[in-house]
């Protein structure tokens, strides 16, 4: 007969019954740890999370048939996908048609009419229609000067450079018509300034300048490379050099004695020798003597038992105040201000008293002689220069003494004309006699 002990040795551990059996005392955390770690976890079922929800609307549909957009005028047919019926809670209900016209943006262009081209914007090299089909085609560009330059098909080529300085001369006409130089803003006067400036000589040149770089051999680059930092040192030397000459240049400067110092014995002739030395101190750039008022002063003071630093940090800082003050001007403009403003500074001496810019034309048209006068007043007159310009500017007086030069040039070939013609007449008479 098998007992029960025979049953669970068949069956195993699993199958017995449950005993009650005390319960043992919680074992340590460290004996805990140890044993997890040392034993082998069962193998747990990963958890997903469930989806949420969705909705049960069907989607929507979509096309991507033809459509011309508004704001074309070649009339071209763009395929864009749009929902054929958006759902009632979209929030842009616009027809799709439109939706694309907010980034449609149009490039500004200067705009024209026939009188002020014929005014203002003439040139010998273009005529009105090559420069209405240039705005036209850098409108239709957008304004990139590659593009441009790809679809410019004009019956006479012309090259980028071309383009774009004839487009800028345009531009910086037209911003100064409608606003003058003196109202400008710094922003509008910044434009202004870089479309006037435009040399397409020199960006041609520069054009070359980096194609050629990007062509060099990397040998070619190394060795310039070399030579570049050989010359940096060698400057750096020099500038060492030239800094030390001119330390010892101004050690080896003092004033020579032509007597003995037994005449300086009083203290008459030692003020004329400090005299003598300040001057000499004030001709050099860097001065080192201080001037006998302020060491008067001090040696004052001391011997009054006065203390003189509050006065002399006073002097010291209100001394180059003061200097500043004196010296500053009464506009102190940059260059570009100055240039905008019509502002420059006279290089000759100016006489004394009043003087008007309208004097400097009025003096080169009056000559030795009252004929030679006449003869420049009537040149003037053909030429179309007004006997009086009221307030010239700087560019104005420039451009005048350009024409009385070439003025004087044609009087003199005249007078040489006529004095040949005199000795030709001579000539002929002897010849007939």
């Amino acid at each position: 007969m098998t007992s029960k002990s025979d049953i669970s040795a068949m069956m195993g551990a699993d199958f017995a019954p449950a005993v009650d059996t005390p319960r043992a005392a919680p074992a340590p955390a460290h004996s805990r740890a140890t044993a997890t770690a040392s034993q082998p976890r069962a193998h747990q079922p990963r958890k997903y999370k469930k989806p949420p929800l969705r909705s049960r609307a069907r989607a929507a549909r979509w096309s991507n048939d033809p459509s011309v957009p508004p704001t074309r005028r070649d009339q071209l047919q763009v395929r864009r996908w749009h929902r054929v019926a958006p759902p009632p809670d979209a929030r842009d209900g616009s027809p799709p048609a439109t939706k694309a016209v907010k980034f449609d943006v149009q490039t500004p262009v200067p705009t024209y009419d026939d009188h002020v081209y014929a005014q203002h914007l003439t040139h010998p090299d273009w005529t009105q229609a090559d420069t209405d089909y240039l705005i036209t085609t850098y409108r239709d560009c957008n304004g990139k000067w590659p593009v441009i330059i790809d679809h410019y098909d004009a019956d006479l080529p012309r090259t980028m450079e071309e383009l774009k300085a004839r487009f800028y001369s345009i531009s910086a006409t037209l911003l100064a018509i409608e606003t003058p130089m003196t109202a400008m803003t710094a922003s509008e006067y910044a434009a202004y300034d870089v479309l006037k400036s435009f040399d397409p000589a020199k960006e041609a040149s520069r054009k070359k300048l980096a194609e050629g770089h990007l062509r060099r051999p990397r040998i070619e680059v190394d060795e310039e490379t070399v030579l570049l930092s050989e010359l940096q040192r060698i400057m750096l030397h020099q500038a060492t050099i030239d800094s030390e000459r001119e330390d010892l240049r101004r050690r080896l400067q003092h004033p020579h004695a032509d007597l003995n110092g037994y005449q300086y014995s009083t203290s008459q002739a030692l003020t004329t020798l400090w005299q003598q030395l300040l001057a000499a101190d004030r001709i050099k750039k860097t001065q080192r003597l201080r001037p006998l008022e302020l060491s008067t002063a001090r040696s004052s003071h001391s011997a009054a038992n006065i203390p003189l630093a509050d006065n002399a940090a006073s002097t010291t800082a209100a001394t180059p105040g003061h200097a500043a003050q004196h010296h500053a001007t009464a506009s102190d403009l940059s260059k570009a201000d100055c240039l905008r403003f019509g502002i420059m500074q006279a290089q000759e001496k100016l006489p004394t008293g009043v003087s008007f810019a309208s004097d400097k034309l009025a003096k080169p048209r009056v000559a030795k002689s009252t004929v030679q006068t006449e003869k420049i007043a009537a040149i003037l007159g053909m030429v179309g220069v007004p006997e009086l310009i009221a307030l010239p500017t700087p560019k104005v007086v420039e451009a005048f003494e350009g024409i009385m030069g070439k003025v004087q040039v044609l009087l003199d070939l005249r007078k040489l004309g006529e004095k040949e013609e005199v000795e030709l007449g001579v000539r002929r008479r002897e010849l007939g006699g």
